[in-house]
């Protein structure tokens, strides 16, 4: 495996590749939803809606790192809690 700086993709080859891995990841996500259909079903009706939120808020999760947009999040100020050292005195 070579260990020198890699080449950069042209326009094409770079469309190709993301190509594939977005048809890898609509596969991988078919996939993920067969198994969570056939584990829901196995499911007690109580426990139910817990999944259902738990699942759609890693859906939720998904949806926004696949759309690259990040929300801006306000800063919490920050109080400074340190205090002042004491030294002692032999």
């Amino acid at each position: 495996m070579p260990r020198g700086p890699r080449r950069r993709l042209g326009g094409h080859e770079l469309v190709e590749q993301l190509n594939a891995a977005v048809a890898q990841l609509i596969k991988e996500n078919r996939k993920l939803k067969r198994q969570v259909e056939k584990l829901t079903a196995r499911i007690p009706k109580r426990a139910a809606g817990t999944v259902d939120r738990s699942l759609r808020t890693i859906q939720k999760r998904v949806q926004n790192a696949l759309s690259g947009t990040t929300k801006k999040r306000r800063r919490r100020s920050v109080v400074s809690t340190a205090k002042k050292r004491v030294t002692r005195r032999a």
